[in-house]
This record gives structure tokens, sequence and C-alpha cells, in this order.
């Protein structure tokens, strides 16, 4: 720990908590507690220590037996006595987490707040992880998932902006909730599905590997089996289902690009994910195509030439109108 944060919690911390301090120290504390979630905790916990100082003044000079019996008798004089002593000292940061335990414990039973984790992905990049119930979660490109740091009551809710294969724990008391921003989600007990809810998109679909889940929109709910994809449209708010053998929706991660009949409008999605483009069609002649085929390390500009030799489909790069833009943009002519 630096001196100025040293100083900060021996000097100013006091003073701010008694309301003492200067309009300037004020702020240079303020400024401190924002810094970080620890300097937050610590401002939090002296100020329950001078809290639970000025309470047992109180207590002290109304009825201290009194007092002693609303807690169960698990609080001596003597504790009393320490407690003031350590609540006045401040300084003395290393009884800190002894003493706060000790309120939370006896003096303040309230339920903390449970703290929301999120796991980001960059463009082009995949991450896994596991969540507090050990379900595991495959995260695709330039997708986020928010999540709890534990899971509490009867339900396991994950909020989900992007893709991401789910291998959920099963447990029949708590349900498996996944939110999106567009006000679908999927709900399961124990089971293996993909889902795809990117912001910018129309669409957001669910893939179901294993077990059975429940897609729910503000039109209602459709209960899926496995070897099925279900594809909602935002705007129409109509969602359809197909038959899938899942592996062109999952082949992502594990590295892969899976095509299989896939039509022309779903290739151009998938190596939007992939590969962090745009792409502008401006010849509709291609709609109607399917492809087929397998890609692990190719470039992009491998796989169009590909498409360019089966399907005659002609690409190329435009110029980007913003240099700061991270997307570089391919014209379907």
């Amino acid at each position: 720990m630096s001196e100025r944060n040293i100083d900060i919690i021996e000097e100013l911390l006091p003073r701010y908590c008694e309301g003492n301090a200067s309009a300037e120290e004020k702020e240079m504390v303020e400024a401190w507690i924002r810094q970080s979630d620890e300097h937050y905790k610590i401002a939090q916990q002296i100020q329950l220590i001078y809290l639970a100082t000025d309470t047992i003044s109180i207590m002290d000079i109304v009825n201290t037996d009194n007092a002693l019996n609303k807690v169960d008798g698990r609080i001596r004089r003597s504790q009393l006595k320490v407690l003031s002593m350590w609540g006045q000292r401040v300084a003395a940061i290393l009884f800190i987490p002894l003493l706060i335990a000790y309120l939370l414990q006896v003096l303040i039973p309230e339920k903390q707040d449970i703290r929301m984790l999120e796991v980001r992905t960059n463009p082009g990049m995949m991450t896994n992880l596991t969540l507090p119930d050990g379900t595991k979660v495959n995260l695709n490109s330039e997708s986020s998932l928010i999540y709890p740091e534990r899971f509490e009551g009867n339900l396991r809710s994950v909020r989900l902006e992007g893709e991401a294969f789910f291998e959920v724990v099963k447990n029949p008391e708590k349900r498996f909730i996944v939110t999106t921003p567009h006000n679908a989600r999927v709900e399961v007990l124990g089971t293996s599905f993909n889902m795809e809810a990117f912001k910018w998109d129309s669409i957001v679909s669910t893939t179901l590997i294993s077990g059975k889940v429940a897609f729910i929109t503000k039109s209602g709910q459709v209960d899926m089996k496995p070897g099925e994809k279900l594809v909602y449209n935002i705007q129409a708010n109509r969602p359809r289902v197909y038959h899938t053998s899942g592996e062109t929706e999952t082949s992502w991660k594990n590295g892969m690009i899976v095509f299989k009949k896939t039509p022309f409008k779903e290739a151009i999605r998938m190596l939007t994910k992939r590969y962090n483009v745009e792409f502008v069609v401006s010849n509709n002649k291609y709609v109607n195509d399917l492809f087929t085929g397998s890609f692990t390390d190719h470039r992009l500009e491998q796989i169009l030439d590909i498409f360019n030799a089966s399907s005659g489909i002609k690409w190329r790069y435009l110029p980007k109108e913003n240099k700061l833009d991270r997307k570089s943009k391919v014209e379907i002519y």
C-alpha cells in the first residue's frame, strides 16, 4: 500500500467519517474511494466502526443491561469497552477485519449485496469459464456474460450479449435462465445448448444439443427438443424452429467454421462474427445459394476465394471511411 493511501486511511478517513473533514479533504477521500472496490470496502468498514462506537456510547448512557439482553448475552461489558476502544483507534487497520466480522455477526445481521461479474471477449477471441454452480460456458468473439459471484434463491440467472455455448449443471430446485438485450430468454434445468443474441443483430437463436429448454419471448413460450434450432425475428416478433445436427451452430467453440448447405445470408453472418468484418451486399443474385465446407485456420480471403470458385461470388475490400474504425468492410457485388 502506498504512503498516500496510508495517509488517507490513518489521517483523513477518521475525520471524514466524523464529519470533520475540510472540503478539500472530503474531495480527496471520495476520489480515493472511487478508485477501487477495495477502497470502498475499507471506507465502509471504518464507517461501521464509528456507527458501532456511537451506538455503544448511547447504550451505556441509556441502559447497558437491557441492551445486552437484546443480543442474547453475547456481548459482555468488558467486550463493549474493548469494542469502544477499537472504534476510537481507527488508524489501527490491522484490527479492522476482525472487528468488522464481529460487527456483522452480532450487531449488523443485514444481508450483504452479491457482486456481479462480467466476462467480455475481444474481436476474434474466445474464452471458457465456469460459473459458481459448475456450469461451463464457451464465450464467442465480441460477446459478454454477466453473472453473480454466487447463485442464491431458486434461480440461476445470467445475461448474455453475443454468443455462448452452455453446459448447464442440472439442479431441479434452481432453474437456469439466460436473458438477452432483446427481451428473449431461455430457461433450463440441466442441458447443453448454443445461444446467439448480438445487440446489433435482428435475430436471437438457440440450438439445443441435449436436454430441454423453454424459449420465452413476449409472444409466448416454445419448448424445444434436442436437434432443434429456434430463430426469433425481433422485429416481426416471430420464432421459427428448424431441425439441425448442431454442428454448424457450435463449430465455433472448436475454432472451426462448418457450412452444411448453409444459406448465403447465414454464411455471411458466420463470417461476420468470426472475422470481425462488415459485409456490404450490393448484388442479391447469391441470396438463394447454399454453401458446404469446413474451415479452421483459413484467412477470410481464402474462404471468399473458395466461394468465388464454387458460386462465382465477387468480392472486394472497401476503403475505410474512418481510420479509427476497427472493422474492415467487404463488398459482395
